[in-house]
């Protein structure tokens, strides 16, 4: 029989070959298990990619902070170098503008020649002749108005205001103490020390006064007073109506028209002359005594400038602070005698503002008018010092405007203030010691230069007993006869003066004439033409 070609009889279940089943057509199933897959794919790489970002953001977070620790720590580091740099170089500049403030004083000061001082206790007196015959003339410095242009405190006036500082005085007394401890004295080197001659800018928080302070519209005070100048001691009025009047009315402008000018000294026109010094020392000297040969230049020179320029200057010095080794000027005027016994309408401003000081009558502060040598005004500016020097007459000092600061010693410390006593000397009588160097002993020589001569005499002077008293604006100082007085204006300041003859006597415990006569070796010459 032939082999049969019917194919086999299926039995419900296919008979089918293997096939790869991802390529055949399902309706679409596989093709979605396919889809499914990749999506999980992706999703995986997504939360990968997420992960690796987040990662990364860390990373970069957490080195960011670090570095910004970093950063702060260099910056606080930084900043300690920096201040510490500040202050070694303010300590050190500091150190450096000390040391050149100090060489500048020096370098400035005219007398480190031992010739120009008086000679020391047991030197061989030394023979002078100076022949000058006339007072050089010099010429104004007009560098400063430059200055004055651009100046960022104009019209702001001083830096400090010595008329409106604080103050402490002592109690009023009713009776003068006859023990010697009125008024209490100090060595001249503590005085300084406490308050620098040259500290303008910083003076004590409270300026403590020594000595009494009266006041002229109360009688029993003033009775007080009288009792305190027939002993020859010093004090000061306050409150005097006449005095404070004046220095409302004195404005520059006003002085100005009083003062002559461009020749024009038709009365009553004030004269006046006006000094310049290569620094802020004024020491008074003869003229026709002064050898430059010898000497070299005299301690000032005359110059023409009118009160109006010499009032900008000052205004200037009190604006800007102006330093002690720069240029200054003075302002000397003064009042004849004679002019109390002519008319009113020929009197000048001077005799017509302080009545009491010009009366032909006695006045508490002009007490003997035969005796009266006239009035003598000085002008200063900040700085202006003049070397202490004693006067004859007894002394009542009105300070108009501004303020002073008068440094007072007894006529029997006479011979510990380097007061020149050779007859022939162009400082006769008077001390051409510049007494703020006192607190410089103490430095070595080569931030100080001094002579061996004036070294020793400010040894001798800080040891001279001394006050210091502030006359301000509205007040009278009273100096006895014969007492040494070193002034420094503290301010642009106005002060006029009248003497009521000489007292011979003094005071049993601070001295007087026989005092100054023993140490300057002659016999008594009263001179007014001594700057007060």
């Amino acid at each position: 029989m032939s082999e049969s070609t019917t194919p086999p009889r299926s039995n419900g279940k296919a008979n089918l070959r293997r096939v790869d089943r991802s390529k055949l057509d399902d309706g679409g199933t596989g093709k979605s298990k396919v889809s499914y897959a990749q999506r999980r794919r992706r999703k995986h790489i997504f939360y990968a990619a997420i992960a690796a970002i987040g990662l990364a953001v860390a990373y970069v977070v957490v080195k960011s902070s670090k570095s910004s620790e970093g950063n702060k720590y260099l910056r606080d580091r930084l900043v300690r170098a920096q201040t510490l740099r500040d202050a070694i170089s303010q300590r050190v500049g500091r150190k450096v503008d000390e040391q050149s403030k100090r060489k500048q004083f020096n370098n400035s000061n005219r007398y480190l020649d031992p010739r120009q001082l008086a000679t020391l206790p047991g030197e061989e007196p030394e023979s002078y002749d100076g022949k000058e015959g006339v007072r050089p003339d010099g010429v104004g410095d007009d560098e400063w108005r430059v200055g004055a242009k651009h100046n960022s405190r104009r019209h702001l006036g001083p830096k400090v205001d010595y008329v409106t500082h604080p103050y402490e005085y002592p109690k009023i007394m009713d009776e003068p103490p006859m023990d010697g401890s009125y008024p209490p004295m100090e060595p001249m080197k503590k005085i300084f020390e406490t308050w620098g001659q040259d500290d303008l800018d910083d003076p004590p928080e409270t300026i403590v006064e020594v000595l009494q302070h009266f006041d002229y519209m109360s009688k029993w005070q003033m009775e007080a007073a009288l009792k305190f100048r027939d002993l020859e001691l010093p004090f000061k009025v306050y409150n005097v109506p006449e005095v404070i009047a004046a220095g409302r009315k004195w404005t520059d402008e006003y002085l100005s028209e009083h003062f002559a000018k461009d020749d024009d000294f038709t009365p009553p026109k004030m004269r006046s002359t006006i000094s310049k010094s290569v620094d802020n020392f004024f020491a008074f000297y003869y003229p026709d005594r002064w050898n430059t040969e010898l000497l070299g230049p005299t301690p000032s020179v005359d110059i023409d400038w009118t009160f109006d320029k010499w009032a900008r200057h000052a205004v200037y010095a009190d604006e800007t602070g102006l330093s002690s080794n720069s240029k200054h000027y003075y302002l000397e005027a003064g009042v004849s005698p004679k002019e109390r016994h002519k008319t009113s309408d020929k009197w000048t401003f001077v005799s017509k503002d302080l009545p009491s000081f010009s009366s032909p009558e006695p006045t508490f502060f002009g007490f003997n008018p035969p005796e009266q040598k006239g009035i003598q005004c000085r002008f200063g500016e900040r700085g202006v010092t003049a070397a202490t020097h004693y006067d004859g007459g007894r002394n009542m000092v009105a300070m108009v405007t501004g303020a002073k600061r008068y440094i007072l010693s007894p006529p029997n410390a006479c011979p510990k203030l380097g007061v020149v006593t050779s007859r022939h000397h162009p400082s006769y009588r008077h001390s051409m010691l510049n007494f703020g160097r006192v607190t410089l002993l103490d430095e070595s020589d080569d931030v100080v230069e001094m002579s061996e001569r004036e070294r020793e005499w400010l040894k001798i002077a800080g040891e001279a007993p001394t006050l210091s008293t502030v006359l301000k604006a509205g007040e009278v100082l009273y100096i006895p006869s014969h007492w040494f007085h070193y002034i420094i204006s503290l301010q642009k300041s106005a002060q006029c003066n009248t003497r009521s003859g000489i007292d011979e006597e003094g005071n049993p415990n601070f001295g007087g004439l026989a005092d100054v006569t023993k140490c300057t070796a002659h016999a008594y010459d009263d001179d007014d033409r001594a700057g007060d």
